[in-house]
């Protein structure tokens, strides 16, 4: 038999529909915090114990959420090919949203209690199976939404060019403390295989931030600045029980 040619083969594998968009297909995304551990003796919500037995009061947390991006579970056969091959899904990487990827930027507070769910978007992907999201906390721009919210707050924080504002008091004397970072630093979350399909072509996931694992690393005496917070934010990320924003 001849060997099609690389034209004749993506043709061939397209029409198998191994990279098509049914319409409806949508996957809405949330984002909520919760805490992780026990509450300290005495605590108030925003009190927490560190891994190193630091206690620490937050007076105020903002973090910027830059995009969040569709990991497919890992294929096989014609279907892995065609992903390789297919133009549509090597043009991803370089857009900001894409079918894959929901690149609007998110400043978002960390309220006064748990449970609120903070829109993220709404995907569009293409039918499949996908594993991972990967979440990407980076320096908010212009266009992010929730910077009004934070410029408006009792104690007004200019997020652009920002990735987190964290303040608060330390120590068994309360010392104050303020944070800032300009950094970035990106996360996979498992997605226990969700799978969008024609039969089943709506979903909705809700990622939570354990906030009181943030300040993890600071011991008795020693500084947060210390601290990789925005590490500690991005590891803390989890996927809540299915359930729409």
């Amino acid at each position: 038999m001849k060997p099609l040619a690389l034209p004749a083969l993506l043709l061939l594998l397209s029409g198998c529909g191994g990279g098509e968009r049914i319409a409806g297909v949508e996957l809405t995304l949330g984002l909520t915090t919760a805490r992780a551990r026990a509450v300290p003796e005495g605590a108030g919500a925003r009190t927490l114990l560190t891994n190193e037995g630091e206690r620490v009061t937050l007076s105020g947390a903002l973090f910027t959420l830059g995009s969040v991006e569709l990991v497919p579970c890992e294929t096989t056969g014609w279907r892995r090919l065609w992903r390789e091959l297919s133009p549509v899904g090597t043009a991803w990487a370089h857009s900001t949203s894409n079918a894959l990827r929901l690149g609007t930027p998110h400043v978002v507070a960390l309220g006064d209690t748990d449970g609120a769910v903070a829109p993220l978007g709404v995907m569009r992907p293409p039918p499949g199976r996908y594993c991972r999201a990967r979440l990407t906390f980076e320096p908010a721009d212009s266009d992010a939404e929730g910077l009004t919210s934070a410029m408006e707050g009792t104690r007004p924080v200019d997020m652009v060019g920002l990735s987190l504002h964290v303040r608060g008091t330390h120590g068994d004397v309360p010392r104050d403390f303020e944070v800032e970072t300009r950094g970035r630093y990106a996360v996979d979350v498992a997605l226990d295989g969700l799978e969008l399909t024609e039969d089943a072509p709506r979903a909705a996931r809700v990622f939570t931030l354990a906030w009181d694992s943030w300040l993890d690393g600071l011991g008795p005496g020693e500084s947060p600045r210390n601290v990789d917070l925005l590490g500690n934010i991005a590891r803390s990320a989890a996927l809540q029980s299915p359930a729409a924003p």
